[in-house]
């Protein structure tokens, strides 16, 4: 049995009368925490207890708990205990009320003989029930093959800038999140949807024993990525069926996406004789001007390229059109290929200075580079304007 940020992670049997607690603490903490716990919990729910936070306040801190049955959060936070105890409060609800609550005061919290919570800040006050259930669900520990640590700012690169290109449709449950996965030389994260593909690479880390291939479910992914600036380090442990990662306060619990990953490498062009060089942002902005006249939900651009010059154009079924040209790096013959303007413009916003952009005809898929760090790749897809 084991303690997850002071909270056991095992199933909580609790008697059904909540214990008189008091305790108070900084607003301003207490929403910082919430704002990340609060996450986990989905906005409906058709089980009472999975739409509620568990706080627990023992020891001088109180333990908050969110799960939706597939994640687990467990947060740690300093507090001045006056009585111990439990309770359950729907998690949406405290954190709107936290949020519209007076800055630098603390919020104290008291449970009554009714087994009401009552919160009160300043002159403001607030009665909440108390979700009566005999237990707390809770994922449970699981037999970890895998033990590493990671900079938070190598983690934070590679799941940003992969994260965009995890595919939103729920029937391809494989693509549904970022594959991490390693080789004898490096640590990788890659996602894609069908249309689009991003992969970033790292120096395996010395504490990772072995090669492993996991699918972390984009939820978790963006979940994760709002506490990973509370610490420097993260703990990761990897199973077979489960993901856990201990940061600062902050402890995560996933399951993993059972499932595999395709052939990733396979759809990597591997001839492309055309290349054309430019200021990341200078493109971006192009394109997100040229654009802004298609209203379609795809909203397709032109690329026309010739030596020293890329014009795009787009126009859309109403009959508007924009054109728009820059100079650029290319010295190859002409090209047109055609592009979903919003993917361009999500790899071009992983890419702070020149970007390169690696063609061989307008059918072929196009792969993008960040001149400044070649272990990041993006394959975008041509579509017919």
């Amino acid at each position: 049995m084991s303690e997850v940020a002071g909270v056991d992670t095992e199933i909580k049997k609790q008697n059904s009368v909540c214990e008189q607690m008091r305790f108070s603490v900084s607003r301003t903490s207490l929403l910082n925490t919430l704002s990340r716990v609060s996450g986990v919990v989905e906005r409906r729910n058709s089980i009472d207890v999975l739409a509620c936070i568990n706080i627990k306040a023992q020891h001088g801190s109180i333990k908050l708990m969110a799960t939706d049955l597939d994640i687990s959060m467990f947060a740690s936070l300093a507090a001045t205990v006056l009585t111990e105890g439990e309770v359950k409060i729907s998690a949406h609800t405290l954190h709107d009320i936290v949020k519209k609550l007076p800055a630098d005061l603390d919020v104290n919290f008291e449970v009554n003989n009714q087994g009401k919570l009552l919160m009160s800040c300043g002159n403001a006050n607030f009665s909440l029930p108390n979700v009566v259930s005999s237990s707390f669900p809770a994922l449970e520990e699981d037999n970890y093959k895998h033990d590493f640590i990671l900079l938070n700012t190598d983690l934070i690169d590679l799941l940003t800038k992969t994260k965009f290109a995890v595919s939103l449709d729920d029937t391809r449950y494989n693509l549904n999140g970022i594959y991490l996965h390693t080789d004898e030389q490096f640590l990788y994260c890659v996602a894609t949807d069908g249309h689009r593909l991003s992969c970033i690479k790292r120096p395996k880390p010395g504490n990772i024993n072995g090669e492993f291939g996991v699918i972390i479910p984009r939820k978790t992914v963006m979940e994760l990525l709002k506490i990973l600036d509370d610490c420097n380090e993260i703990k990761v442990k990897l199973s077979d069926r489960k993901i856990k990662l201990t940061c600062g306060e902050y402890i995560l619990i996933s399951k993993l996406i059972d499932g595999t990953f395709p052939n990733y490498k396979a759809v990597i062009p591997a001839s492309q004789d055309k290349h054309m060089i430019i200021e990341s942002k200078k493109l971006s902005d192009v394109i997100d001007r040229v654009s802004v006249v298609v209203s379609d939900k795809v909203k397709s651009i032109k690329f026309s390229l010739q030596e020293k010059l890329l014009t795009l154009h787009s126009n859309s079924q109403e009959c508007s059109d924009a054109t728009e040209s820059i100079e650029v790096d290319y010295n190859e013959a002409p090209i047109e290929i055609g592009f979903n303007s919003r993917y361009l413009l999500d790899v071009l916003s992983c890419i702070k200075n020149k970007c390169k952009f690696s063609l061989a005809d307008g059918n072929s898929a196009t792969i993008i580079t960040d001149e400044d760090d070649s272990s990041v790749l993006y394959v975008v897809m041509p579509m017919r304007t």
